[in-house]
């Protein structure tokens, strides 16, 4: 009989997003590094990674890892609706929400970033 009570770790595909998160914040991180506007292409590649016309969708740490994020209703790659990308991340630079974020990732079944874009993480 099981409880009521979450897990550490029982996101959908867990182990992957977690390696692809870090694979994507270090090619953000990276284009920062560049003179002058890195910051920008760093900043872009964060916000709009799984919105991405050249990359089909996925980000690169995400397609090393064989998932992909789409639109909940018809299982579309985010290329058409680029602001549901922007709404995915863009709550880790909102204080307070960023730690609510990480939290619902590790403990409970979604991201509210999930949530309110109306996207869902899966293997095509």
């Amino acid at each position: 009989m099981m409880s009521g009570k979450r897990q550490f770790g029982q996101t959908v595909y867990f182990t992957e997003r977690i390696l692809a998160a870090v694979i994507d914040v270090a090619i953000a991180f990276g284009l920062t590094l560049f003179p002058k506007i890195g910051w920008v292409f760093g900043l872009v590649y964060f916000l709009f990674k799984d919105g991405l016309p050249f990359s089909k969708g996925q980000s690169f740490g995400r397609r090393l890892f064989g998932i992909q994020v789409v639109q909940q209703k018809d299982e579309t790659s985010l290329v058409t609706n680029p602001d549901k990308a922007l709404i995915r991340q863009i709550i880790f630079f909102i204080p307070f929400l960023n730690l609510v974020e990480v939290y619902c990732f590790f403990f409970l079944a979604h991201r509210k970033g999930e949530l309110w874009s109306d996207t869902k993480v899966i293997k095509p």
